[in-house]
């Protein structure tokens, strides 16, 4: 397995780690069953501590590209295939699935049903069930706006779930409002961070709340470890203080260097030009993104800064949503 690492770049080592090893899965190049280098032995290898390549690991058994097993090692997850291979297990799917309503058209005509009236059956349980995915609203509840409104729209969790987004300040500012719209809530989301504080608030209530883990895109971070520096000024635009922090803590634990940090929430035009004026990388949250747009040359570096759900997060919410569509409504916490 080869790797290869430019400790000049400015990208994190263990994101460069992280990325060859997942294009080496992708590729097919290390087959099922074939161990990957211990965390000591590729250290060795490549000159860098133990804790980057046990960075790069964990990251890639959250996206289940690995699996690591004490005492045994460290090995590729049976889940990761090239592309050509998606598609050969998206053509079984389809066939599978041909194969099951073949079946069941044979079986309605052993039983004396005509293909029309076969027909009807099998619209009637489509709109069933169409109505019963109508019937799901997730309540995602976090105290930045513009963190709520990306996860509110940009989450794809299939048709007719409806995320609604909710401020955990509504919670204390407008509680008969809140408890009055949680009535057609079925589950509620917040991160980690809000997890106990809205657990302990809706003890009174019905509804199960799951927590779920944010991370930056991988896209955001490499582009902004690419284009950073010891003696470059970052600049971020945001909405919230919060969000700011939130930011500023992600570029800080992935090793990010530069010569200043600093974040502006005002709205004014001329200040936001003075302010972006000195800056030699400039990000940007969801929201504020065309605003700064708008204002500066395109030449000068722009980066949209994005949270995402982590992918064992969005596995445990598919989950979830999966009990609801069983269960046929709302899930009640244990």
């Amino acid at each position: 397995m080869k790797i290869e690492i430019d400790k000049k770049s400015g990208i994190p080592l263990y994101l460069q780690i992280k990325q060859q090893i997942k294009k080496i899965l992708e590729e097919g190049k290390l087959k099922k069953g074939e161990q990957l280098p211990t965390e000591r032995d590729l250290s060795e290898r490549l000159g860098v501590s133990r804790n980057t390549v046990s960075m790069a690991y964990k990251e890639l058994v959250l996206e289940d590209m690995i699996l690591s097993t004490p005492g045994r090692g460290t090995f590729p997850s049976p889940g990761p295939r090239v592309s050509n291979q998606h598609k050969l297990k998206g053509n079984n799917t389809r066939l599978k699935l041909i194969e099951i309503i073949d079946f069941a058209i044979n079986e309605a005509l052993e039983l004396n049903f005509e293909l029309d009236e076969f027909k009807k059956i099998i619209n009637n349980r489509i709109e069933e069930k169409e109505r019963l995915l109508k019937n799901i609203n997730i309540a995602f509840i976090e105290c930045n706006y513009e963190q709520l409104h990306f996860f509110s729209k940009g989450l794809e969790l299939g048709t007719g779930i409806a995320i609604i987004p909710i401020l955990i300040d509504e919670i204390y500012q407008k509680p008969d409002e809140f408890k009055e719209r949680l009535k057609s809530i079925d589950l509620v989301v917040t991160t980690f961070f809000h997890f106990e504080e809205v657990k302990n608030y809706l003890s009174d209530q019905k509804q199960r709340v799951l927590a779920i883990a944010l991370d930056p895109q991988m896209e955001t971070m490499v582009n902004i470890a690419h284009l950073s520096s010891k003696d470059k000024k970052i600049g971020l635009v945001c909405i919230t203080d919060k969000f700011a922090q939130r930011v500023f803590q992600s570029i800080r634990k992935a090793g990010i260097k530069c010569l200043s940090f600093k974040f502006a929430t005002f709205n004014s035009k001329d200040e936001l030009k003075k302010f972006l004026a000195d800056l030699d990388i400039i990000i940007t949250s969801p929201g504020r993104k065309k605003e700064v747009e708008k204002l500066i040359s395109p030449q000068t570096p722009l980066i949209e800064f994005i949270y995402v759900p982590d992918k064992g997060s969005i596995n445990m919410l598919k989950l979830a949503i999966l009990d609801l569509k069983s269960e046929g409504g709302r899930i009640e916490k244990k």
